[in-house]
Formats: C-alpha cells, structure tokens, sequence
C-alpha cells in the first residue's frame, strides 16, 4: 500500500535570508495540502513574524524539520529537483514547470523533495549537482523575478492541480541520496588514484559527473 505522505513532495528551502517569506511559503503550503517543509539553515526556529507572515499555518513551522546542509537534508530523498530560473554550465537536465509536474508525478511511490535557493543569489552550481534536474518556471524572458514564497507557491498550485491521482504510478524504485553521497566518495577516490582528474579541473568535472546520475 503506498504511503500517502509520500504522494506530496518535501519543500525544501536552502539558506531562507527572510523570516517573512518562510512564513509566506508556509501559508502557500498549507493552501494546497503541502505539510512537509525543511529547512537548511543552521539553529533555525520560527519568529513571531514568521508565525505572522504563516497565517494559519503555524504547525507547518512547528513541524518543519532544520538540517545544517544540503547533503543531511536530501539523504533519505530518491529524488530530488532544483528550482532555477539561470542558465548554468551544467549536463543537468532543465525541464520548464509543466514537465517537471509530470516527472514528479510518475515518480509518487518514491521520496521527492524540491529545492529553492536564497532569495538573493539562488542555488549555487554545487547545490544543483546533488538534484535530479532543474524546474524552470516560464516567465517574462525581460523580468524575471519572483520572491521564494511566489515560487513555491506556483509550484505546489500547479502540483495539486494536476492530475495526482494513482493511475499512472511506475514500479521504478531508485537509491536514497545517502548511497548516491557514498558512491560519489569512492568514486571520486578512485579517480584521483587513477590520475583522471586535471588539477585546475578537478572541481568542475566532479560536478559535472555528479550530475550523470
């Protein structure tokens, strides 16, 4: 029988800069039955403006689960999609909101988390090695800026509303994040002993391996 708590993807918000827009996704969250949130941001606990900012989503916030990285909070995760709207010198896949929607939705009997960045600076290349593939959301090609609550909330509005039902589940089981980290470890060992990596290079074509699987 497949869990429910599975069916709904994690909110996973990376480095939040703003007690008001946690707050804000918070609310968005709880509008489309989103209860799952973790944040990545070391010793983070909710601020009464934070609870202002929530409305009456207050348990998302008492519930939210605080990690001090990236790694520690997508380990348990099959799956995981990074939101970015920037063009990156990367093999990961990007794909604009519609597809990403399907993709999560065919992937339900597994772990999913989707990742936000910090306001300001968005998701670093590192951030996004670790992901799945990048969700685009469509938008004015002269302006595109949204705050991290709109985002979420596109995101989990067009989530609920598609058709998420049970019908089209795939048997596909994939390896929790935790094994991927391992396996990037002594990987990246055995190459070093092997000589394969060129000094200056070494960081962006461990980046780039990392975004084969």
């Amino acid at each position: 029988m497949i869990n429910k708590k599975n069916i709904f993807p994690i909110i996973i918000l990376l480095e939040p800069q703003l007690e008001e827009n946690i707050g804000a996704v918070a609310r968005a969250m709880l509008n489309f039955n989103f209860k799952n949130l973790r944040i990545i941001k070391n010793k983070w606990k909710p601020k009464k403006i934070t609870f202002n900012n929530a409305a009456k989503a207050d348990e998302i916030l008492k519930k939210a689960k605080v990690f001090n990285n990236l790694e520690d909070a997508i380990k348990d995760l099959q799956y995981v999609y990074a939101t970015s709207n920037r063009k990156r010198d990367l093999s990961t896949e990007v794909v604009n909101l519609k597809k990403g929607i399907k993709i999560i939705n065919n992937n339900k009997t597994s772990k999913v988390g989707i990742l936000f960045g910090p306001e300001r600076s968005g998701l670093k290349n590192e951030d996004i090695s670790l992901c799945d593939k990048i969700i685009e959301i469509p938008l004015n090609k002269n302006f595109k800026s949204l705050n991290l609550a709109q985002s979420v909330l596109l995101v989990v509005y067009e989530l609920f509303n598609s058709n998420h039902s049970m019908v089209n589940l795939i048997k596909e089981k994939k390896i929790r994040k935790k094994e991927l980290f391992i396996f990037y470890s002594v990987l990246e060992h055995f190459l070093e002993e092997k000589n394969f990596f060129q000094i200056k290079k070494k960081k962006k074509m461990m980046l780039n391996i990392k975004t084969i699987f």
